[in-house]
């Protein structure tokens, strides 16, 4: 009898929405993020820079330029790859601020979907945390002070330290020769699972419930964005960066002929001069349930406009070239040209398996001539 043959991996859509935003009382953002496709799947990550100034900055870009330099290059074991593309991230930015004579650093967190399971690294207190059955789990524990204290003392000796002390962190990259990252055993993920990576500027200014009722609520795009504002309507005090990732069953999209209006509200088009812009809701004919028209905001491209197009003007939205004509007497619309391209933000969580091999053998080559000594 045959030994049974190795299950393949499940192979997800990833839908993602980002934002980041300077915050209420800081000058410069130097908070970073990362999300992109990589060999061994999909990778994103949220630096938030330290050291001031320009060199926060310097610190968080290129930390991030490390990783995905790294993972680029990695096609084995994506935990180890993970965590070695964060410490040669620190080993970067330690060696650049030596240079400057300079200290700096970035706190950093990373997520890699590879072959149906999520792998977490991190090192400061950026988190992670995963949304499941409307229950928001922590995938992180802060490397800071503040945790420190209450792992040693508990929570109520820790809540009464000064508010200064929540920016102390005991492990970052850059700002020692050395980095203790913290590598999260890999857990499997399912269809309608809601990761949230993020800045200590969100997680400082909105408490847990408030995440968990916006990621449930809403779409990756504008939950990240609400999350945002979220933090600067309680004052936001640091830079804000807040990346969401939907994963979805790669059937539901591919067995599908046309767009449902879940998928309308993950999908954005992109004007002539390159900015995108979401569609944020559908219009519901009550007689046949069916989408009758897309409501589009390009409050971006256009102050206040928020256009409506029955879908009479834009034809029917069908999966597949999702190239779709786009009239020019439509005011709103102006600034997209004569066509609009719509485009998923699905993401692939792996890359497609490799061709196969030709059953067949190759034909021999023949053989080849003596090579002549040199001066016959």
């Amino acid at each position: 009898m045959s030994a049974n043959p190795t299950p393949i991996p499940p192979r997800f859509q990833v839908f993602v929405g980002f934002h980041t935003d300077v915050g209420r009382q800081r000058q410069k953002n130097e908070d970073a993020l990362l999300e992109t496709g990589v060999p061994l799947g999909y990778l994103l990550a949220v630096a938030d820079g330290m050291g001031g100034y320009e060199f926060g900055e310097q610190a968080s870009r290129m930390a991030l330029d490390v990783i995905q330099r790294v993972l680029n290059e990695e096609r084995r074991d994506p935990g180890a790859a993970l965590k070695r593309a964060l410490v040669e991230a620190n080993d970067a930015v330690h060696t650049e601020s030596s240079n400057l004579g300079r200290t700096m650093g970035a706190t950093v967190v990373a997520t890699l979907i590879s072959g149906g399971k999520l792998y977490v690294a991190h090192a400061g207190d950026a988190r992670a945390y995963l949304l499941r059955a409307s229950n928001l789990f922590p995938l992180t524990r802060d490397h800071s002070f503040v945790q420190e204290i209450a792992d040693q003392k508990g929570p109520g000796v820790a809540g009464s330290l000064p508010q200064n002390f929540s920016h102390i962190v005991s492990r970052s990259l850059g700002t020692q020769p050395t980095v203790d990252v913290t590598l999260r055993e890999p857990m499997g993920l399912s269809a309608g699972d809601v990761l949230l990576l993020c800045s200590d500027g969100l997680t400082n200014m909105v408490d847990e419930a408030h995440m968990r009722n916006t990621l449930a609520g809403t779409t990756p795009r504008e939950a990240a964005r609400r999350l945002v504002d979220m933090a600067n309507e309680n004052g936001g005090q640091d830079n804000i960066t807040v990346m969401v990732a939907r994963v979805d069953s790669e059937a539901s999209l591919m067995d599908a002929e046309y767009f449902g209006l879940a998928e309308l509200r993950s999908m954005f088009v992109r004007t002539s001069d390159g900015q995108l812009h979401p569609i944020i809701n559908g219009v519901l004919d009550p007689a046949t349930w069916t989408v009758a028209a897309l409501v589009i905001d390009l409050r971006n491209a256009q102050k206040g406009a928020v256009c409506t197009l029955s879908t009479a003007e834009t034809g029917p939205v069908i999966y597949g070239k999702q190239a779709i004509q786009i009239p020019q007497s439509t005011e709103a619309l102006i600034e997209m040209g004569e066509k609009g391209l719509w485009r998923s933000d699905a993401k692939a969580s792996q890359p497609p398996p490799a061709p196969k091999m030709p059953s067949k053998p190759p034909k021999p080559m023949p053989p080849s001539p003596t090579p002549s000594a040199k001066g016959e």
